[in-house]
């Protein structure tokens, strides 16, 4: 047995492994610098948020994750027409549709969701009703909004939608819908930035001005790109900005993937009532068609 050709494997086994130790110690200083680094700006962000009195809760600094999703501009919503009952429907465009009841439904003043629950679950009421949610930030007292679920997220724009109309006697008279149909995830699911850095990237981007209140914060998907026949959704960070001279909130959107700032697009506003309470009344995500 060469034992001196052995020594010498053993030898450059153990050089080639300290080199690798070396490397692997100086990527792990360098990543741990770069986070720490990355870290201290977003405190620092945020402590000039708080000095020019922009009021928020404290973020979360978890990740997540998501994925690129696409779904057919045509909602399908016209080959499920035939199941409602009690209506009369009405196809806005492809992707919508709005329907007027034939009786009003009661709708209990101080429990209002789960009437509604129960309405927007039966088949013969609502097409695909058992794929959407309740979103209490997205509702008033007269227009209820449940958002489409997909992949591990809801949709939070106009194109995934349920509006339930509510009169001022506490009855369900109308609703309006529109539905991503056919979606599927387009790539591997991938990392998502924390809250905190999103809200970092939003006032980075002048997306908000001194002195006014971030209301809520919410990821969802939003639209990233429409085709001619189909869209790309996008995890996005929703943020609901009222400025301090203004009874309206605004919704800005940040790429939860990149955290750049998206294009706004159009939103309905919302305002406060007599009490003082938030009302999020039409803080729908209404992306340019």
């Amino acid at each position: 047995m060469n034992f001196r050709r052995i020594e010498w494997i053993f030898m450059m086994a153990f050089v080639v492994l300290d080199i690798f130790l070396v490397y692997m110690f100086v990527q792990t200083s360098s990543s741990d610098t770069s986070t720490k680094s990355s870290s201290d700006t977003s405190t620092t962000v945020i402590r000039e948020m708080r000095d020019d009195n922009i009021s928020f809760s404290n973020p979360s600094s978890n990740e997540g994750t998501g994925y690129y999703i696409a779904g057919n501009n045509d909602s399908g919503l016209k080959q499920h027409l035939g199941q409602l009952t009690e209506q009369t429907p009405r196809l806005v465009t492809t992707s919508k549709l709005t329907s007027l009841l034939h009786t009003t439904m009661a709708v209990d003043k101080d429990h209002p969701q789960v009437d509604l629950d129960a309405f927007v679950k039966q088949a013969t009421n609502v097409i695909h009703g058992d794929q959407y949610v309740y979103s209490a930030a997205l509702s008033s007292s007269s227009d209820y909004v449940y958002v489409q679920k997909v992949a591990d997220g809801e949709i939070m724009t106009g194109t995934g939608q349920l509006h339930l109309l509510v009169n001022k006697n506490h009855q369900l008279i109308s609703y309006t819908q529109s539905y991503v149909n056919n979606v599927k995830t387009l790539r591997e699911k991938a990392v998502t930035i924390s809250e905190k850095k999103a809200l970092v990237a939003l006032y980075q981007y002048n997306q908000v001005s001194n002195n006014s209140r971030i209301v809520w914060g919410k990821l969802g998907y939003t639209r990233l790109l429409k085709l001619k026949d189909s869209s790309v959704y996008v995890p996005t960070w929703l943020f609901a900005v009222k400025s301090k001279n203004s009874a309206n909130y605004s919704l800005h959107r940040i790429n939860a993937f990149t955290g750049a700032a998206m294009k706004t697009g159009s939103t309905e506003a919302a305002t406060e009532d007599a009490s003082g309470e938030s009302s999020t009344a039409g803080m729908i995500w209404q992306v340019a068609s």
